[in-house]
């Protein structure tokens, strides 16, 4: 029997899927990423670990029949970068997206370039979670690395060069980099021009649904897996999610809640903020279609801090103190405890508590950041809807789905409904349809999501108008915040 095995490389997750040619999952495997932190802002993975993991977990999922596997597609996040040497030697550990470095030269960078040109040419708002920034941060502050460096390639790159030799990439990745045209999919020269690139030192691009042939005869044996197994290219973890969601369709729009979140709809070109503020990030998704919308940093992990950091409890008495609550808070909580990279949130941006009182205790805390999280989220919907892309109902996946609290918040805040499909892992469920339609076990992209029951959370009608003017009041604390955080970083240099 031919199976398809499906890997998604998150943050703090590594997960491995094994699928049959009808796209039914049989068997998961799941093993923790260490993410490398310090007090400089660093935020790494160690390369070798991550293919370490890999392989663990690819050996676990496919043990009982190793023989029938013969495909394999990775999907992985975005916005990573790690310097390596002509043969592919890692010359340090892959930056993620949670890597706060670049800030310290990112405004020398802005300086040099026109953020409005660069936005309407790569989609991409002037953030310095961009991979165009950690390429001045290597430039400016580790030179010898930069100059050293044959490739500078991401996580999934640098996996899909252990598995074949070569070193690819795909667009739904490489339009999360800020130095891809959005309008001809190809390495911009005039932006790689500015942190003095050219684009022999950066992946081939090859399309989502490509087969790229069999393993390397290496890879194969670590793996546990017959050398004729093919490699499947596939598209970044969120659009994985998407189409693992069934968010396909008009007027679905695809919400990931995990460590960070998601809020993002299909279309059929690159949609840019009409605004000023280029708040959309238009990125490519897989089969002619684009995955406009945006994301925030902070959103399972703020609940994590609150957690551990603060509260001391288990995650089911958090849940149901903030249950108890049984109403909107009142609490304004800014959930930017690693900054944001959400257009509009300064990245100088920290974590407040507003409004705290004697008579609040741990469930409003945790209320008011699920609070927070959503009024964040609704940001993007808003830029969503005022570039006439306006989801009617959100299909959501990620762990954040498992608080039935959290939907209603979310549903309340948003209102429209939210959707939870009863699929147990959307990203490796849209990376094997990727597959199935790169081997030709469905025609096209579109049906080969399988369609799944869902659980349907609505608007709560007496918390709909609370969180309505709380909304008002959060856009108003983080307007009148602006200076202040801007003042804080100058002062403590965080």
């Amino acid at each position: 029997m031919a199976r398809i095995l499906a890997v998604d490389i998150g943050t703090t997750h590594l997960k491995a899927g094994c699928f049959g040619w009808d796209g039914q999952l049989h068997r998961v495997a799941i093993r923790e990423l260490p993410l490398a932190q310090d007090e400089t802002g660093r935020a790494e993975h160690d390369p070798e670990i991550l293919w370490d993991r890999l392989v663990a977990t690819v050996r676990e999922v496919v043990s009982e029949a190793p023989d029938e596997i013969r495909w394999i597609v990775l999907s992985a996040y975005q916005l990573s970068l790690m310097p390596v040497d002509a043969t592919g030697r890692p010359l340090m550990g892959i930056m993620t997206l949670l890597d706060t470095r670049p800030q310290e030269t990112f405004p020398g960078l802005l300086a040099r370039m026109d953020s409005w040109r660069i936005y309407e040419r790569t989609g991409c708002p002037p953030l310095f979670q961009y991979p165009l920034a950690k390429l001045e941060w290597l430039r400016v502050r580790r030179p010898d690395i930069f100059h050293q460096a044959r490739w500078f390639v991401g996580a999934k790159d640098f996996l899909l060069f252990r598995l074949l030799g070569r070193f690819l990439t795909e667009p739904s990745l490489a339009t999360a980099t800020q130095l891809m045209n959005v309008h001809t999919l190809r390495w911009d020269p005039e932006i790689l021009s500015l942190v003095e690139l050219t684009e022999d030192r950066l992946p081939e691009v090859v399309p989502p649904e490509t087969r790229m042939g069999p393993l390397r005869p290496e890879a194969a044996e670590a793996l546990g897996l017959r050398p004729e197994a093919e490699v499947i290219v596939g598209v970044y973890d969120g659009g994985a999610v998407g189409l693992g969601l069934g968010a396909v369709a008009p007027g679905i729009g695809a919400m990931n809640l995990g460590t960070t979140a998601m809020i993002r709809l299909v279309a059929d070109r690159p949609i840019l903020d009409r605004f000023p503020q280029m708040r959309l990030q238009t990125y490519y998704l897989a089969g002619g279609r684009w995955f406009p919308g945006g994301a925030i940093n902070n959103a399972g992990s703020v609940l994590q801090w609150l957690q551990e950091a603060v509260l001391g409890l288990a995650y089911a008495e958090q849940e149901a103190l903030a249950e108890a609550v049984g109403r909107p808070t009142g609490l304004l909580f800014l959930p930017f405890l690693t900054g944001e990279r959400y257009p509009g949130i300064s990245h100088l941006a920290s974590g407040v508590i507003f409004g705290l009182r004697a008579y609040h205790n741990q469930g409003h805390l945790t209320r008011a950041a699920m609070e927070g999280v959503a009024f964040a989220l609704r940001l993007i919907l808003e830029a969503l809807r005022a570039n006439d892309l306006p989801p009617l109902r959100l299909r959501a996946g990620g762990g954040g789905t498992r608080s039935a609290l959290w939907m209603r918040i979310l549903a309340s805040a948003f209102q429209i409904p939210v959707e939870v499909p009863e699929i147990a892992e959307p990203a490796l469920t849209g990376s094997a349809a990727l597959a199935r339609v790169a081997i030709g076990a469905a025609p096209d992209l579109w049906s080969a999501v399988r369609e799944v029951p869902v659980r349907i959370y609505d608007p709560v009608p007496d918390w709909v108008p609370i969180y309505e003017r709380q909304f008002e009041r959060f856009q108003a604390l983080m307007r009148d915040l602006e200076e202040a955080f801007r003042r804080h970083q100058e002062i403590s240099g965080e």
